[in-house]
């Protein structure tokens, strides 16, 4: 470019061109050799030098000293195990008076700076349907998840979180989690928070006894946790069986809770553990914000509007059949004034079987040795059921 300029200039200033001919003859726009006439004007031959397009000033570039705090409340996120992506980032800035760019360019200053990288194979957002409670205590969803000690010995702890706000009702930690655990915790969080309209969790026997094929008379025998919600009015939900999706806000709060431990010194009890569990609990609902809470910490969320109180619930009642599975592999079951027959498999042909039907659910067990066959959920669009686990 730097000889083209210098050809252009020549054949205007020392020739015989004009300013049209010499644009003609260089293929460039008449304007851009006005350009170098005039700078050679001022400049001399500096007016050869190629230029940068680069304008001298950039009103819309982010302040270096926000730059570098975002560069650094990366880094301290991530050293504390706490989420540090540019939406939590542009949460923590705003928090700081700090007039924060958009999520977007964070990222790229991020990107920038070798602290992340694109995952273009991720699930789309857009993809997702998730389902959240109206109000807090709507629903609670409990679970509990493994963490070792720095001796390599195994904890168990078990939580609850409320589903509409996300916020920490309880967390506590132990050598392995009992019926008797589940039920006391959970008293104990309902005391201080009141108790929820539901809870949600998955089919463990310390949540539920529901195909163990265990009766007190002729109904379904019940843990201590079970009963406890009866006698609370509280609505128990069971996820379906090997669909660990429908607790996925639980899952998912396990993900950030071990990110948090990691951090952490490897506890060495169970009471340092609980120790720690506390202070993330502190942590996580006062001072994290949380997308699904608006980018606010759960516990203004959670506070912001009346609590669910349970509602009276009907009479739970469940049915016990005994019956064979017939010749074809099939059970026969009347609901909704239809008959219908259960896909059990020509496995079981000839087996004596006990049914409990608790509404559209029946769970069939082998009568001999108690071992449970097959469990259905019954669509009454439809005649033949197929069954969902085995």
């Amino acid at each position: 470019m730097t000889i083209r300029n210098k050809q252009i200039i020549t054949a205007v200033v020392h020739g015989s061109m004009n300013t049209r001919s010499a644009a003609a003859h260089f293929n460039v726009s008449e304007r851009w050799v006005k350009e170098l006439i005039r700078r050679y004007a001022f400049e001399g031959e500096t007016a050869y030098e190629a230029r940068s397009k680069r304008p001298k000033t950039s009103p819309g570039r982010t302040p270096e000293a926000t730059r570098e705090r975002i560069v650094t409340l990366r880094e301290i996120l991530v050293a504390q195990g706490l989420d540090a992506g540019a939406e939590t980032i542009q949460t923590h800035l705003e928090t700081e008076g700090i007039s924060p760019p958009s999520r977007a360019t964070i990222h790229r200053i991020l990107r920038q700076a070798d602290l992340v990288s694109d995952q273009p194979q991720k699930r789309p957002k857009s993809s997702l349907i998730r389902f959240e409670a109206a109000q807090p205590n709507e629903m609670w969803q409990a679970d509990f998840t493994h963490w070792r000690l720095a001796d390599g010995s195994d904890t168990e702890i078990l939580d609850f979180i409320d589903d509409y706000s996300r916020f920490l009702i309880s967390i506590r930690a132990y050598r392995r989690v009992t019926g008797r655990n589940v039920a006391e915790q959970f008293a104990m969080a309902c005391d201080e928070h009141g108790r929820p309209q539901s809870s949600l969790t998955d089919n463990g026997l310390v949540f539920t006894t529901r195909f163990t094929g265990k009766t007190q008379g002729d109904t379904a025998a019940k843990n201590q946790f079970e009963k406890l919600l009866q006698k609370w009015d509280v609505k128990q939900i069971n996820g379906s069986p090997n669909h660990p999706q429908t607790q996925g806000k639980i899952e998912r709060f396990h993900r950030t809770l071990k990110l948090w431990l990691t951090a952490q010194p490897r506890a060495t009890s169970v009471a340092t553990l609980n120790k720690q569990l506390s202070e993330f609990q502190q942590i996580y609902n006062e001072r994290r914000p949380h997308k699904a809470a608006g980018r606010k910490p759960p516990s203004i969320r959670y506070r912001a509007v009346p609590k669910a109180v349970p509602k009276p619930l009907p009479q739970e009642e469940v049915r016990q059949r005994n019956d064979v599975v017939d010749k074809d592999g099939k059970l026969t079951i009347r609901y909704g004034g239809k008959l219908r027959h259960l896909g059990m498999g020509r496995t079981y042909s000839g087996i004596r079987v006990e049914m409990y039907v608790n509404d559209r659910e029946v769970t069939v067990v082998n009568k001999k040795t108690g071992e449970i066959l097959r469990y259905f959920k019954i669509d009454p669009s439809k005649n033949y059921q197929k069954a969902i686990s085995s």
